[in-house]
């Protein structure tokens, strides 16, 4: 008797001080709910990015076994989705990502606090140090679907347009770091994650 399929999982990443019920999550979980080939979940992760990765690698070590995996990165979500995608042989989708986060924290250096999980952490020199060790030089392009958008307050997408050069990447004027209207995006990632 055949056994029945698993879905592909999609883990979406979530971004600095957000969580695994981040709007984006939500968003998606609740679009392929009734999918018959992709289910989406995610993690809250632990703020310090090597804690983040390890975390990572072990669910998606563990669901490789039965079933294939892809992943969802947003902001420094993407940034680990790269480190993720290149390391365990997956394909991602990037929304708004960062790309060389190892150099964007020098002014949040000190005392942090999640305010999604009340995590309270310290960025430091060490902390900064962990995100350039996962820093992907030369990412193979065609592991990617790059989602952008012009207006982004956060993180200046031409950082990434260039970061990723090669990539299949679409590129909306207007929108914001938050990507507005990712439901109409979902189509492309499926056929991206096919």
């Amino acid at each position: 008797m055949g056994s029945i399929a698993k879905k592909d999982l999609i883990i979406y990443i979530h971004g600095w001080n957000s969580s695994g019920n981040a709007r984006k999550a939500v968003l998606l979980k609740e679009e392929l709910a009734n999918n018959s080939q992709f289910e989406v979940d995610s993690i809250t992760l632990k703020s310090h990015p090597r804690e983040a990765i390890k975390q990572l690698t072990e669910v998606i070590e563990s669901e490789k076994e039965s079933r294939k995996v892809h992943l969802i990165g947003s902001s420094l979500g993407g940034y680990y989705a790269v480190y993720l995608a290149e390391s365990l042989n997956l394909k991602a989708a990037m929304i708004n990502p960062a790309v060389w986060a190892y150099k964007i924290f020098e002014n949040d250096r000190g005392e942090n606090l999640n305010p999604n999980t009340s995590e309270k952490y310290i960025i430091d020199q060490e902390w900064v140090d962990s995100l350039e060790e996962i820093f992907v030089e030369n990412p193979d392009t065609k592991r990617y679907l790059v989602l952008l958008q012009t207006a982004d307050e956060t993180l200046d997408y031409r950082y990434a347009e260039k970061y990723f050069s090669g990539a299949k990447t679409i590129i909306d004027q207007g929108g914001s770091h938050s990507f507005e209207n990712l439901e109409s995006k979902i189509p492309e990632m499926l056929t991206h994650f096919r």
